[in-house]
């Protein structure tokens, strides 16, 4: 696992970090010799962060993009993990007419335009791909090429009929499951595939967490208090894990297929050529009226269209059909029980197909407003960057992950200073790249670029 340290030799090339949060893109980059000479972060906490966590003079950390473009200096590489939230899944999906940050691309587009470093490096979410039926990196990518760049990306196919192959740590041996888009770019000529080739290491969790014989020495009160399960939480894995092990081995065949949703176990509203909503106004049920008993109703069968977008339809097909083909083993206490508790708890996502275990404590866990997520024990799932309560749950101990956990699952250093309060700090690093990832992506993009850099001792790791 990378740990920062000041490289003793001069550096091998310049850099400019944009979009800069924790700093991510610096760990990686210094480790190959990398010279930071120019930053930029809205936020002012993260700011006062970098330059205290990368020894930046302040003189050279800039805030908004879009007032400062002018301080940019000459520089061999360019990093941009730009705002993803508009083009994420779990958001609005606005694009480029977001306007706060839909648009920060360009102002990076603008920057290439004049200053013409040698390579860039882009990270964001998967989806940004697919955002706009994939007219939205189309058109980054037009751009970049008309600047004279050759560009290349995890989006890009390397046989015909192949899927995106978006770059995650685990691939590479660390404790975190990310997939993330990449893109890079290149003014001379790029090999089709560019990236680092997974290491088949299997990564181990256990090696970042503070384990259980050392946690009273190993944990502050403070930290303790952080990583407790809400009560409504723990019941819900219990509740669960009693409905989990009603159930024959041959019959858990929603694992790693479907969410499951209780809501529509024995459920009867229409759904599939119309929505509840649309039947109540056929029947001329006034607005009030409707309304009243669409609460009785699921969050997801509330809308008030004419019909469900095909994917919900789907999914509640398969939870139906589920839910009569195994009402034989389904204890209808058991079910009252969970629907006393708030609705994000009566879903149930089983994320990992490999699983040998119906204990759902065997694994890793998140409480999301899409439901309990149920994942790998081997690392840590996607953190989300708003909720502090959805941090990842290390099911053999029963607690939330601490910050400092978290960190070190990004490849942070131990000596690494965080935001003040577990809200800030989550969503700091719900934003974050990681940093050992940005090693093995930028090694063998500067070395085709031509560009001289530090040789690092990770062994089976580099992957480079």
């Amino acid at each position: 696992m990378h740990r920062s340290t000041k490289s003793k030799v001069l550096p091998r090339f310049r850099f400019v970090d944009l979009f800069a949060g924790l700093g991510g893109f610096h760990y990686g980059l210094e480790a190959l010799g990398g010279e930071c000479v120019f930053a930029s972060e809205i936020d002012e906490e993260l700011r006062t962060l970098y330059c205290a966590n990368h020894g930046m003079n302040a003189e050279r950390v800039f805030g908004d993009i879009a007032t400062c473009k002018e301080e940019i200096p000459d520089h061999d590489l360019l990093v941009a993990g730009f705002p993803c939230q508009p083009f994420s899944k779990s958001g609005k999906q606005l694009g480029f007419s977001d306007i706060e940050r839909g648009g920060c691309i360009f102002h990076v587009l603008e920057i290439l335009e004049k200053k013409k470093p040698n390579c860039f490096i882009f990270e964001n979410v998967g989806n940004l791909s697919r955002h706009n039926n994939g007219k939205t990196w189309k058109t980054i990518k037009e751009r970049l090429k008309g600047l004279g760049y050759c560009v290349r990306s995890t989006a890009d196919p390397l046989i015909i009929g192949e899927s995106e192959r978006h770059l995650s740590p685990h691939l590479y041996g660390y404790p975190q499951r990310r997939e993330r888009f990449f893109a890079v770019g290149s003014l001379s000529y790029l090999p089709k595939d560019p990236f680092p080739v997974p290491t088949g290491i299997q990564p181990t969790l256990a090696d970042i967490i503070t384990h259980a014989e050392d946690r009273e020495g190993g944990l502050s009160e403070e930290e303790i208090a952080s990583t407790e399960i809400n009560w409504q939480g723990r019941r819900a894995i219990e509740l669960w894990n009693e409905f989990v092990r009603n159930l024959p081995d041959q019959q858990r065949s929603f694992k790693g297929s479907f969410p499951l949703w209780l809501e529509e176990y024995k459920a009867d509203y229409p759904y599939a050529t119309q929505t509840p909503y649309d039947k109540m106004k056929g029947e001329g049920l006034c607005e009030k009226e409707a309304k009243r008993l669409l609460v009785k109703l699921p969050p997801y069968a509330r809308e008030r269209k004419p019909i469900f977008p095909l994917w919900k339809i789907k999914y509640i097909d398969y939870n139906r059909e589920w839910f009569r083909a195994h009402e034989a083993h389904i204890d209808p206490e058991n079910v009252r029980q969970i629907r006393e508790l708030d609705y994000t708890y009566r879903k149930l996502e089983w994320n990992w197909k490999g699983s040998q275990s119906p204990d759902i404590w065997e694994h890793t866990v998140q409480l999301r407003p899409s439901g309990i997520r149920v994942s790998n024990p081997s690392y840590v799932p996607t953190i989300v960057s708003l909720n502090s309560s959805q941090r990842p749950i290390y099911g053999r101990y029963k607690r939330h992950l601490t910050i400092t956990e978290i960190s070190k699952a990004f490849g942070f250093p131990d000596e690494m200073k965080l935001p003040s309060g577990s809200v800030a700090a989550t969503k700091a690093l719900g934003n974050a790249v990681h940093a050992d990832v940005v090693r093995l992506v930028a090694s063998r993009l500067l070395r085709y670029s031509g560009l001289q850099i530090m040789h690092t001792n990770e062994g089976a790791q580099e992957a480079a």
